[in-house]
Order: C-alpha cells, then structure tokens, then sequence
C-alpha cells in the first residue's frame, strides 16, 4: 500500500490511469529565479584582447626610461646620499641631514621612480628579447625585478634613517648621540641592502650580454660590454660582502665599476633608442646555442 495514494484493485488487461499533477495557482512565484535563467540563456559578451605592445615599442620606451633612470640615479646616489652621508662620522651625518632634509626627500623621491621605473624597464625589455628565446629573456627579467624589490626594501631604511635624524615623538627617549648612531646605521642598511640588490642587478646584465652575443639580435661589441658592466658589479658585491676593510678601498671599487657601468649601459640604451626608430627585423636569426 502506497503511503501516498489510496488502494484501489485494479482491473484485468487495464492500465492505471496516471496521476496528472494539478498546478498550485497559490506556488509562491520567485522572479529572481526567472532572471537568472534569462542570463543563463543570454551569450557571454565577446572580450576583444588589447594589441600587446611591439618590439620596437618597447625598445624605445626602454631606451627613454634608461635615460631617466641614469639622471635620476646620478642625482640621488652621487649629489646627494653620498654628499650626505659620511660612515666615519655619526654626529656629522645626523647634521647634514637636518641641514638638507628637503634635498634628502626629493632624493628619496627620486629613488622611489627608479624603482617603478625598473619594474617597467624589466618587462619592456622582456619584450624586446622575447623573440630570441622566452626562458633566458624571462631569467633576465626576473634577475632585474628582483634587483628592483631589494632597491624599495633599502628606501625604508633610508626613510627610518630620516626619522631618526629630524627627530620626534618616536625617538623621543634617544639622546642625541643614539640616534646619530641609529640614523647612521639605518643609511649604511640602505647601502647593504642595495649592494645586496645590485648583485642580482649584475646577473641581469650578465644575462642580457649572453643574450645579445647569441642571438644575433645586436652587435657582439655592444654584448661583451654589457656582459664586463655585469662583471664588475658582481666584483663589486663580493668584495663587499668579504672584505672586512672593505672601506678602506671604496673608491677604488667605485672606479672599477662606474667606467665600465656607464660606457656599457650607456651603449646599452643608445642601442635601444636605435632599435626604436628603426624597422624592427622580421625574423631574428637564432644559432643552435640561443635556444640553451
């Protein structure tokens, strides 16, 4: 016996009569579920991909942000951190900086665009090497972003030393001599932190140099001068990371690496403005080693 219907003997040789449900007039009606199965029912609107940018493009604009990252960087490390700061005097430093703080901030300011403009520069000239092999163009890439993210974590260190310098509410408890110490210290951070970053800023240009002599896609002259500015910026970080009188020679790491550093870079970028301008190659011969 059903629990639903009553019983009822059926006859021989005949079928029972279906059971057609009566529509309830008094259903509650949901006007949300109605639209939601209209949408069901309407096609997805087509999604047009915007153009990506070419090659030719992106040298240009590579070439124009090196030439802004060149100024910049010229201003905020040489005019004015390095004028700045002095390592072997605590007190004078904490001066110089309540002296010049305005000029600091607008360096810092500066430091700040390099790092955007890094960030950009690592995928614009992603692009331009893409079609000579996407794996070394994107180690190239990465080698230069990471550079990029140890450039922002040295600004803190360079904003914290500021606000240990001009003073305040928060180092209020620190007498003078402490905090020319601190602020000392939190500047010399932003230099360890960069050397730390210009290490893998050095691997990039490395990588880029091996690249360019490969591939064909520049000159051999121009890769073997990007590949001796990666070269010595390498040096550079080793000797500061093992050397324990590493100050005692500075200047000399300085000149090691700004002759080569400009001359190549700054062949680098002409070469990229040129790139620019001029037809971009419609294939780019590739020997069997740009493809390792």
């Amino acid at each position: 016996m059903s629990p639903l219907v009553p019983h009822e003997p059926i006859a021989a040789g005949r079928l029972p009569t279906p059971i057609t449900p009566t529509h309830d007039h008094h259903r509650h009606h949901d006007p949300q579920q109605d639209t939601t199965m209209s949408r069901s029912r309407t096609p997805d609107r087509t999604i047009t991909p915007t153009p990506e940018l070419d090659r030719q493009r992106a040298a240009w604009l590579a070439g124009l942000a090196y030439a802004a990252l060149f100024v910049l960087a010229i201003f905020a490390n040489f005019a004015v951190r390095e004028r700045v700061i002095d390592v072997d005097d605590a007190a004078g430093t904490m001066a110089n900086v309540v002296a010049d703080e305005q000029l600091i901030r607008v360096a810092m300011l500066a430091f700040l665009v390099i790092f955007v403009l890094d960030i950009a520069v690592s995928w614009l000239l992603h692009l331009v090497f893409r079609p000579t092999g996407e794996r070394r163009s994107l180690l190239a890439a990465w080698f230069r972003i990471g550079y990029t993210v140890f450039l922002g974590m040295g600004l803190v260190f360079m904003f914290v030393g500021l606000r240990l310098a001009d003073g305040g509410e928060f180092v209020g408890s620190l007498g003078d001599d402490d905090r020319a110490s601190q602020a000392l210290l939190a500047f010399d951070a932003f230099n360890a932190t960069w050397m730390v970053g210009l290490t893998l800023f050095g691997l990039h240009l490395v990588v880029l140099a091996r690249i360019i002599w490969t591939s064909g896609i520049g000159p051999k002259w121009l890769g073997a001068i990007v590949g001796i500015a990666g070269s010595v910026y390498l040096v550079d970080s080793i000797g500061y990371t093992v050397l324990t009188d590493y100050d005692r020679y500075a200047d000399v790491f300085t000149m090691i690496v700004l002759l080569p550093a400009i001359v190549g870079e700054a062949a680098f970028t002409f070469w990229l403005l040129r790139q620019g301008r001029a037809a971009a190659p419609a294939v780019i011969p590739q020997p069997a080693a740009a493809h390792a």
